[in-house]
């Protein structure tokens, strides 16, 4: 028995499965596994040259006094592209504005930078120069770029005044790399993740501070800061934040523990929406009280990455249902002449 669908079914299915989306807005699968590449410890992921990148501490000690990381390159659809060992501890994994890919070495000494270069897959390993203080096992965590400049988190500063937010003076084509001091500590000690927001803010998470701390017009001479304690998040501690900047798209985050990266499809996001890993929950993040909801919950998640996708437009829509109606008329009077 052959059953031929109505325009108007087609029309109702599209409808209702738009409805069925906005009632479910975030679905969660596996996209990778360290197992599959022999390593675990899956921490920082970003998103660029139209790949996910995922770096993987094996183990690594965060001074860099042993042992090595891996940073793999995957397509969307979760193929690995490429993979590099990088010795130490990479904690921070960024991408500039020309594509060459940041991969921070030993958040907790000896820091140091190797930079991929996406085109050839070659490496160039960095050294920081004297502004770099390495004492109290200091470090560089996260790494972020905005009109020009270079910013980079280091971590656990040893009284309010030592600097936990930092702008590089100097380019890569001359090395080593020096920095300026942009923030100091006060009442954050112990500086992690930075990310760069829609309006051109700073987000740094205080990790165990459950704090986050937002710099506006960092650089300028009208910088400034406001913190935001976290709310209801027990003893979870913070680490990456994601501020979309499209209604739908996927989120990425690496569960370490879990030593597995989850890909979270999302839909009906708002403007000004916050999303954040803390303790065992992938949730969101509502900016002004600190509550955090939890959406997913994991074992450790850490590092998070959000990738926008293209939303059908209503025309677009339009467009399609009025295809399927004529299709449909098409095949009807199709039908009537076989039978004829």
């Amino acid at each position: 028995m052959t059953i031929h669908r109505s325009p108007l079914a087609i029309a109702t299915f599209i409808v209702l499965s738009a409805a069925l989306a906005q009632a479910n807005p975030f679905t969660q699968s596996v996209f990778a596994t360290g197992t599959s590449l022999g390593v675990t410890g899956p921490d920082s992921v970003t998103y660029g040259d139209g790949s996910l990148w995922v770096a993987y501490q094996n183990g690594a000690a965060s001074d860099g006094s042993s042992g090595s990381s891996l940073v793999a390159r995957y397509s969307l659809s979760g193929t690995v592209q490429h993979q590099w060992t990088i010795a130490g501890n990479v904690d921070g994994l960024r991408i500039d504005p020309t594509g060459l890919v940041w991969a921070l070495q030993n958040n907790d000494g000896n820091s140091t930078l190797t930079t991929i270069n996406p085109i050839t897959n070659a490496t160039q390993f960095f050294t920081y120069g004297s502004t770099y203080t390495d004492v109290a096992n200091r470090g560089f965590d996260d790494v972020e770029f905005s009109n020009g400049k270079t910013f980079l988190s280091e971590t656990n500063p040893a009284s309010a005044t030592d600097p936990i937010l930092l702008m590089l003076t100097n380019s890569l084509a001359t090395p080593p790399l020096q920095l300026a001091s942009l923030l100091a500590a006060g009442p954050i000690t112990d500086p992690d993740s930075l990310i760069l927001m829609p309006n051109g803010d700073l987000a740094l998470t205080g990790e165990a501070d459950q704090t986050i701390v937002f710099i506006h017009n960092p650089g300028t001479p009208s910088q400034s800061v406001t913190y935001l304690p976290l709310v209801g998040v027990g003893a979870g501690l913070p680490d990456d934040t994601s501020f979309p900047n499209n209604s739908q798209g996927l989120f990425f985050y690496a569960d370490t523990g879990a030593n597995t990266v989850y890909q979270v499809s999302a839909t009906g996001l708002l403007p000004g929406s916050a999303f954040i890993d803390v303790g065992n929950e992938f949730g969101s993040l509502d900016t002004n009280t600190g509550v955090v909801t939890p959406i997913f919950t994991g074992v450790s998640p850490h590092g998070l990455a959000f990738v926008p996708t293209p939303e059908p437009s209503s025309l677009y829509v339009l467009l399609t249902v009025v295809f399927l109606c004529g299709a449909g008329n098409w095949l009807r009077k199709r039908q009537g002449r076989t039978a004829k």
